[in-house]
């Protein structure tokens, strides 16, 4: 093989190269197809019953019949099992179907389904590897579903510092540290790089992804460029950048603490403002109101806030001057999400606000707008002021303040709130209310329940979402290789278009003994279509449905099998080799024993 290959496969990630040492003679081109089997996805249903709709012994009959377009019809519309209630697609598998090899995997993972097609991802590209090492091909021999989903060179990675660095520079370099990431839960958090690849463009569609408040380059919205199969994270889930739809809202990879965002928003309802250019927060308050201010901008540190002290005068021309304090943030990309939200042609309350209000939010909202009445001889009664909103946001304030229990009356540019409802509002909000802010309570209330600062404690940052904006590409360009990063645990990583799901799907399972034998008489057909000469089993648990067996993968290797009377071969899954390297030497010596197997099958010895 000349240098200059080894290189460019190097470049690919493809090395070390897989070669026969004492090839006899040249292995018979062949082509394969993978059936309805890969890396099952730990995202699918429990196990069902089966739900065929006709009994068992009429169901096989039925598949026994089909040809290839029946037969990948019924699958596409199979509901034999529970994983039919959440897959995207069904993974029939792709190639020569008059094949002579045929290789069988395990079962589709979270990129099979979302493909459509077996093997994709590092799986794909390691097998696409094992393959070239007996002589077989992609594209002319061999069909296996796409390579890596990947992103262009230039695409920005948030570090585990908040720096930004391209993605072809991680590759390259083999970063092994920190990167943004959102677990499970939503929380954005460091993890490690533990994975590099790059691949080729081929013939893949590329997208621009961007969210609508990312910042402005030229005439468009920063973002990344990556193939279309890549998922990104939305608020349903993980969905590749293609079947995006108008509407769809994507993580940004940017957020705000627990506490940070109930801050910023019950004081975008009272008396904060989020600046139209810069996106930063402002909030004034007068100097009696200094130990609240201060409060606010310890819970807002993670926004960098400066404090100063400013005179200012009642009325625009006037004299008189009154000493202030201030509070301004630096500009925050977690700001620019908030603020289009907030404000329209003027300030507005936003629709998710009726849901989320919760009795933080609802406290710095009263401590900014609110006050209660105490005159002598009545009982207090509560009020904020609204005059600034539209009579359907103090609707919606209305609807959000009774998810919490409380009710109150709009009226004249304020809500209202009588003698039960005030006393109800104050017990809710007076944990959060500090010493020099308690005169905002009910009397009886404040004297019974204290401030509790551990009810302000910031808790974890949490991703926040935007609107997408991904428009498909004709890519241009002399790059040609496209790149990918691996993370451990999450398996994501922030972008500054938003958050994408890596190379390798995570919590993967394989499929039960119930999935499986749903899908046997198709895989059996499959195979009498096929009319293959040799049968290479990937993994334990093709291996334990194609021969009915618990014995393990070492025992089995290097026999000839058979499955309905052709021979099978066993070998380990490329998907375990990728977390076992150990192993890929015994894997090595198992293709070498199918070479031998297959020329023996073609000269009829």
């Amino acid at each position: 093989m000349s240098g200059r290959r080894d290189r460019i496969l190097e470049e690919l990630g493809l090395t070390p190269l897989w070669r026969l040492r004492n090839p006899k003679a040249p292995v018979q081109e062949a082509a394969i197809s993978a059936a309805a089997t890969d890396e099952a996805s730990g995202q699918r249903a429990a196990r069902d019953d089966h739900a065929a709709a006709a009994p068992a012994g009429n169901r096989r009959d039925v598949i026994r019949r089909m040809e290839w377009p029946q037969l990948k019809a019924a699958v596409a519309s199979c509901t034999a099992c529970g994983l039919s209630k959440g897959r995207t697609n069904t993974v029939f598998g792709v190639g020569d179907e008059k094949a002579e090899w045929l290789f069988i995997g395990e079962g589709p993972g979270a990129e099979e389904d979302a493909k459509g097609e077996p093997f994709v991802g590092q799986a794909g590209k390691l097998l696409d590897n094992m393959l070239a090492a007996i002589g077989l091909r992609r594209g002319a021999n061999v069909y296996i579903a796409n390579v890596v989903k990947c992103l262009r060179y230039n695409a920005l990675v948030q570090l585990g510092n908040g720096e930004w660095e391209r993605i072809g520079r991680l590759v390259a370099s083999r970063y092994s540290g920190d990167v943004m990431s959102v677990d499970a839960a939503g929380a954005i958090v460091r993890r490690r790089v533990i994975g590099w690849h790059s691949s080729p463009i081929a013939d893949r569609r590329v997208y621009r992804l961007a969210y609508a408040s990312a910042k402005s380059a030229g005439a468009s919205k920063s973002g990344v460029q990556l193939t279309g199969d890549h998922p990104v994270l939305t608020q349903r889930g993980w969905i590749p950048v293609q079947d995006l739809r108008p509407g769809d809202s994507i993580a940004t990879g940017q957020g705000l603490s627990e506490a940070a965002f109930d801050v910023v928003c019950g004081t975008l309802l009272g008396d904060g403002h989020i600046n139209s250019a810069s996106t930063h927060l402002t909030i004034a308050h007068s100097a009696q109101q200094s130990e609240y201010l201060r409060l606010k901008a310890d819970l807002l540190a993670e926004l960098s806030c400066r404090v100063e002290t400013l005179s200012v005068a009642a009325r625009a021309g006037g004299d008189r001057r009154y000493p202030v304090i201030r509070l301004r943030t630096l500009a925050h990309r977690s700001l620019a999400v908030l603020r289009p939200q907030f404000y329209g042609e003027k300030k507005r309350v936003p629709e998710w606000l009726e849901t989320k209000l919760n009795d933080r939010m609802l406290a710095f909202w009263f401590m900014d707008d609110g006050y209660m009445r105490i005159r002598e001889g009545r009982q207090p009664r509560a009020e904020i002021a609204t005059c600034g909103f539209s009579d359907d946001d103090v609707q919606r304030l209305l609807r959000g303040l009774v998810n919490l229990g409380i009710h109150g009356k709009a009226l004249r540019g304020r809500i209202h709130f009588d003698v039960n409802e005030a006393r109800r509002l104050s017990e809710k909000i007076a944990p959060f209310v500090p010493p020099g802010m308690r005169y905002k309570l009910h009397p009886e209330v404040a004297q019974r329940v204290d401030f509790d600062p551990s009810r302000l404690e910031s808790g974890p940052v949490r991703v926040m979402y935007d609107e997408v904006e991904a428009v498909e590409l004709v890519h241009r360009g002399s790059d040609r290789t496209f790149y990918c990063i691996d993370v451990e645990e999450t398996h994501n990583f922030v972008t500054s278009g938003g958050v994408v799901h890596n190379c390798r799907p995570p919590g993967n399972r394989n499929p039960e003994r119930g999935e499986a034998a749903a899908c046997e008489p198709y895989l059996t057909r499959q195979i009498e279509l096929i009319k293959p000469k040799l049968i290479v089993a990937l993994g334990k648990v093709a291996v334990q449905n194609l021969l009915g067996t618990d014995a393990s993968i070492a025992s089995l290797r290097g026999k000839i099998h058979r499955y309905q009377g052709i021979p099978l071969l066993v070998t380990y899954h490329p998907a375990y080799l990728l977390r076992n390297l150990p192993d890929k030497a015994k894997a090595w010596q198992d293709l070498c024993f199918a070479v031998e197997t297959m020329r023996g099958l073609q000269s009829g010895r």
